[in-house]
């Protein structure tokens, strides 16, 4: 998996080669190739259901303090200090995946590939030929997400490859490294199945997209 220290923020000669790679890999096919960078942590949801659990968490703590002959604002106070911490708590995602609310990071890492797939309009080119290579960094999750067309012609699990090759050089601290091999595969698989269609021109931007 990937973790935040593997993954430096990319520098200008990173996305430069990065770009350089896409370029080239496009050269060969009708596909176009997209690789994304997510640095925070994909939505996981929001936290109401642990803010409710805090709610009755207190609610019930004031009863039980009741019984203890501590005078009513007392009460009110020692509950309302209890929500404050349990509503800090449940606002830290770590919290929620430790306590099992929320999304798992896999779950929430794919959403997040699946929504920047059709926001950055790779599910909207003319073939419907688009895959992007997704980096989850605070996830510690890397996917590859192709369009209908790449489908066809591809098998799904084809990509496993390129994913473990940017897993294991990330992990190695070579992420740049790993993203630009990811793509040069990709792109050799991309040309035998889906050759360079004339007219088809440059339909999405060869940068990676870092947010």
């Amino acid at each position: 998996m990937v973790t935040a220290a593997d993954c430096p923020s990319l520098t200008a000669d990173d996305r430069a080669r990065i770009a350089a790679a896409v370029a080239a890999a496009e050269a060969r096919t009708s596909a176009e190739i997209v690789v994304v960078v997510e640095t925070d942590p994909c939505e996981e949801g929001d936290a109401t259901v642990a803010l409710v659990a805090a709610g009755f968490i207190a609610i019930a703590a004031g009863g039980l303090l009741s019984w203890t002959g501590l005078r009513l604002e007392g009460v009110v106070i020692a509950q309302a200090a209890l929500f404050a911490g349990l509503a800090a708590l449940a606002a830290s995602s770590r919290v929620r995946r430790a306590l099992g609310v929320g999304r798992l990071p896999s779950h929430a890492a794919h959403q997040a590939a699946l929504r920047a797939f059709e926001d950055l309009g790779l599910a909207r080119t003319k073939e419907r030929t688009g895959v992007m290579i997704h980096v989850a960094v605070a996830d510690r999750r890397v996917e590859i997400v192709a369009d209908e067309g790449v489908h066809a012609a591809i098998a799904p699990e084809t990509w496993a490859e390129e994913v473990e090759m940017v897993v294991s050089a990330a992990r190695a601290g070579r992420l740049v490294d790993g993203l630009v091999q990811a793509v040069e595969t990709c792109g050799a698989a991309l040309a035998q199945a889906l050759p360079p269609e004339p007219g088809l021109g440059n339909e999405l931007p060869n940068a990676p997209i870092v947010r």
